[in-house]
């Protein structure tokens, strides 16, 4: 991929953070962007880890997760080219990372320091004061999560992730969206807070109901309308 300087500030333009900043608003920033590449099934970083860079996905897919005391893994987010994490641990003095990065495929990224980003929003208060509006957003949209697994069945919670995933990773497929990225069922479980086989059960029984295909590393949503309702 191109990976010219003034690219990297459009990657960073696009962002929920910076988006519809001008380029020469962001250009301080361009002598501290770095990029960095990452073999699939590599750690971008450990939980515990210093929270000392943020990270932007130009290209890939990296998994957020954590892992409970029992060995179990919690998925807390699914990442593609275009999404930003590690930002509250960057803007936390002295913070360590909450949860683990993963490259599920061959992942570049392009980071931006400590250092240099605290520099550069303390310099830019109207800059400052939209990442932290984005950053309620954020929380806002975790504490929904949240509420997400104690008020709806694991149907409900799996429907609401095909759809949410439908709707910023799918892409159309003859009449239906496919979800095509390395999503195993593993993966799935731990984003909707549920056993393994309890999602092999919920997505069987939605596919013999027509609401998706199933296929191999990929899901196809073919009555959206459906998991609408079943969500509630």
């Amino acid at each position: 991929m191109k990976r010219r300087p003034d690219h990297a500030l459009e990657l960073l333009r696009r962002t929920p953070l910076f988006g519809g900043l001008a380029a020469a608003d962001l250009e301080p920033l361009l002598p501290d962007l770095r990029w960095r590449r990452f073999a699939k099934g590599s750690y971008i970083f450990r939980e515990g880890d210093p929270g000392d860079h943020l990270h932007l996905v130009a290209s890939g897919d990296v998994k957020i997760s954590r892992t409970t005391r029992a060995g179990s893994e919690v998925v807390l987010a699914m990442l593609g080219a275009g999404d930003v994490f590690g930002e509250l641990a960057v803007l936390a003095e002295n913070a360590l990372r909450s949860a683990d990065a993963e490259a599920l495929s061959e992942t570049e990224c392009v980071v931006i320091h400590k250092s240099a980003l605290v520099a550069f929003l303390h310099a830019r208060p109207a800059i400052m004061w939209r990442v932290v509006t984005v950053l309620s957003e954020y929380i806002r949209r975790k504490d929904e999560a949240f509420a997400d697994l104690a008020f709806h069945d694991i149907p409900g919670r799996v429907a609401r992730k095909l759809l949410e995933l439908g709707s910023y990773r799918g892409e159309a497929a003859g009449p239906g969206t496919r979800i095509e990225l390395p999503l195993s069922q593993q993966t799935l479980a731990g984003l909707v807070g549920a056993s393994r086989e309890n999602v092999n059960r919920t997505l069987r029984a939605f596919a013999s109901l027509g609401f998706i295909e199933l296929g191999r590393g990929r899901i196809t949503l073919l009555r959206p309308d459906e998991l609408i309702r079943r969500a509630g």
